[in-house]
């Protein structure tokens, strides 16, 4: 189904955005991609005849709402971020529910229709006790009395958060004779660097008895082992990620992306600052910020637990079987 999809930068200046002759042309194509999937989706929508439309956003969300609006299928929306995408913008004002993935007033929907229902989250991540990461720690290989740092920037990783750590792991393992890092350096996309040239980088710094401290890798399908055996984790402000981290209670350094659209990372790390639930660090901190407050934490195992209590705070671990009911409820109100 074709759907277009609105491109635009958070922080971007007017004048740059009407200058981008790229952006411009890419936008005004994907006008009529959205034109031409409103049509499928209403021959769509006509032929299962749906009873209900459930969003969690996206630029191919808009054509199908927009079409369920028009054959008057209700619609659920859920967002996960404490600003709501634009898709859902667009088509949640015909929403009968808004489920929200942080506390209501965090949004700008009507508050009768809004639900506070968390996010789904993998459904193998639990509240870590101390032999829960005792046991993940011996799992992976790890000296289950050594503190352990993880950097992880998401799937497709964070360029600056591995500069960082190439500019702060050697100082960090000299001066802590029994950390262990695990650095996720995520699969890469043009013009990052990819995991071999991180581990070169690595192995070019290092000493070799530090470098056997330090495990690189580009992906896991075990993250929530490595988040569960965790001391303190270094990671942008992704909301289903710091989900994961709540339900765990992690303590968690968080530097926000700053250019992702509507600035969503910004205003989750914003929230979880004023809740004491994480140290926050700018999108532009430098190496040494880094480094100073990484030290502070790893030496401070008090401040580290009130973090990751009032982290756990936001944690809702029944928020897919809530999630569920909501959308299935409304399914059952619209049927005959």
């Amino acid at each position: 189904m074709p759907a277009g999809k609105f491109r635009r930068y958070h922080g971007q200046s007017l004048l740059a955005h009407l200058t981008d002759i790229k952006t411009l042309f890419l936008n005004g194509r994907d006008f009529f991609r959205l034109i031409a999937g409103l049509h499928s989706a209403e021959k769509l929508i006509g032929r299962i005849k749906p009873d209900i439309i459930f969003s969690k956003g996206g630029y191919v969300a808009v054509p199908v709402g927009l079409a369920g609006h028009l054959r008057g299928v209700p619609i659920v929306t859920h967002d996960s971020d404490t600003v709501p995408g634009l898709a859902n913008r667009i088509i949640g004002r015909w929403a009968v529910v808004h489920a929200t993935g942080m506390p209501p007033q965090y949004y700008s929907y009507p508050k009768d229709a809004v639900v506070y229902t968390g996010i789904p989250i993998d459904e193998r991540v639990k509240p870590v006790t101390a032999s829960l990461q005792e046991a993940y720690k011996k799992e992976l290989g790890l000296p289950a009395d050594a503190p352990m740092l993880l950097a992880a920037g998401g799937g497709q990783g964070a360029q600056q958060i591995n500069r960082l750590m190439l500019a702060i792991v050697p100082r960090l393992l000299a001066v802590n004779p029994r950390l262990r890092i695990v650095h996720i350096v995520g699969v890469g996309i043009s013009g990052q660097m990819s995991e071999q040239e991180i581990k070169q980088a690595y192995t070019s710094s290092l000493p070799a008895e530090d470098y056997e401290r330090i495990t690189t890798m580009s992906f896991t399908s075990d993250f929530h082992k490595y988040s569960g055996a965790a001391d303190l984790i270094i990671t942008r402000a992704g909301a289903s990620a710091l989900a994961e981290f709540a339900l765990q209670a992690k303590a968690c350094i968080v530097i926000p992306g700053s250019v992702l659209a509507g600035g969503h990372q910004l205003k989750n790390a914003q929230l979880l600052k004023k809740l004491h639930a994480v140290k926050v660090l700018p999108a532009d901190a430098g190496s040494e910020q880094l480094l100073k407050l990484t030290s502070e934490l790893l030496n401070n195992p008090s401040t580290r637990t009130k973090m990751a209590a009032n982290l756990s705070l936001i944690a809702k671990p029944n928020a897919a079987k809530d999630l569920a009911a909501v959308v299935l409820e409304q399914a059952r109100k619209n049927r005959p």
